[in-house]
């Protein structure tokens, strides 16, 4: 979605616009908010990195309140199904490419030594960028990210270093000719469960937790929107495949490799979840929090939607990081 002014469908989003560039000959969309009177000088641009194959705007509740704390950008990534960025990749999205794109955005814009990474859901993409521009980066937020987890059993490992592996190989040229032939009547679906249920989960609390129905009116319109969207432009759902079989294999068959990337993370990195988000693994979060420069920071009541769901406690939580861990002068409590 494109708004000169976001300001036209909500008051809530006004002072935010999209903008154009261009990252290596390939158009990129981002929406962007100015920090708030309030906000301390000199503070950080927070580089909002949506789920892989996601748009800047699904996530726009939540500029408002992080607007506070200093410049925002919500950027489309590459491949997205809805979204105004181009599209340069061959064979899909994938997490290291999206990666590199965010570090290319970066290097685009000049945003040079002040730049607080965030990603939701696919974080392993901002973790990444970090490692590819620590000159660039100040710290990194992760909200219910894709991590490794931890392992059960040596059968488990097994299974996923032998069936697993030929099970991601397959499945994403199956699942893409699956998309290409049925992907209008899924998003016929998904869409029909937005209008009885209210709320992008479809009524799916089981699943992602929270109450979906404390996402506003306003993001459950634009999230809508964007249904209709990809359905009028179906051949931009086989991707989805691509992106979901790249983050499987580095939570579940190539471990180590991220686990060493993650490792490489040299800035603070906090860890957000909320406690009813049934789609992480807590403990291996806590795990992985462990890292020097880490911080875990559970957030009670809400689930998988917690940007967008609990937008005022996401912004305060990052508030709280700021002040104990990069120790930066001069913010208090965002609300």
């Amino acid at each position: 979605m494109r708004c000169d002014d976001w300001g036209v469908r909500s008051q809530q989003w006004a002072g935010l616009r999209s903008v154009s560039t261009s990252v290596c000959g390939v158009p990129v969309h981002y929406v962007r908010g100015e920090p708030a009177s309030t906000a301390p000088p000199d503070a950080p641009v927070h580089l909002l990195v949506p789920p892989m194959t996601g748009s800047a705007s699904m996530w726009i509740d939540l500029v408002p309140h992080l607007r506070r704390l200093g410049p925002v950008i919500s950027v489309d990534l590459p491949g997205g199904i809805v979204g105004h960025t181009g599209d340069p990749y061959r064979h899909g999205p994938r997490a290291d490419l999206d990666a590199r794109f965010v570090s290319a955005f970066v290097r685009q814009l000049r945003l040079k030594g002040h730049v607080v990474l965030h990603g939701w859901s696919t974080g392993l993409v901002a973790a990444l960028a970090a490692t590819m521009m620590p000159e660039n980066t100040l710290g990194v937020v992760l909200v219910g990210p894709a991590l490794p987890w931890r392992r059960t059993s040596l059968a488990e490992a097994l299974g996923w270093q032998t069936l697993g592996r030929l099970v991601v190989a397959a499945g994403p040229p199956t699942t893409r000719m699956v998309l290409r032939m049925a992907g209008r009547r899924i998003l016929d679906v998904k869409r029909t469960a937005l209008e009885d249920a209210g709320s992008i989960s479809g009524g799916r609390t089981d699943l992602i937790g929270g109450d979906p129905g404390r996402v506003s009116p306003e993001q459950v319109d634009l999230w809508r929107e964007g249904l209709e969207v990809a359905r009028e432009h179906p051949e931009r759902l086989p991707g989805t495949a691509t992106a979901f079989a790249s983050i499987v294999k580095a939570m579940f068959i190539t471990q180590r490799s991220t686990n060493e990337a993650l490792d490489s993370v040299r800035v603070p990195v906090l860890v957000l979840w909320g406690r009813d988000d049934h789609l992480v693994d807590p403990i291996s979060l806590i795990q992985h929090a462990r890292r020097p420069g880490w911080t875990p920071r559970p957030i009670d009541g809400v689930g998988h939607l917690l940007p967008v769901e609990a937008p005022d406690l996401y912004a305060l939580a990052v508030c709280q990081w700021f002040a104990a861990r990069l120790e930066i002068p001069g913010f208090g409590n965002p609300t």
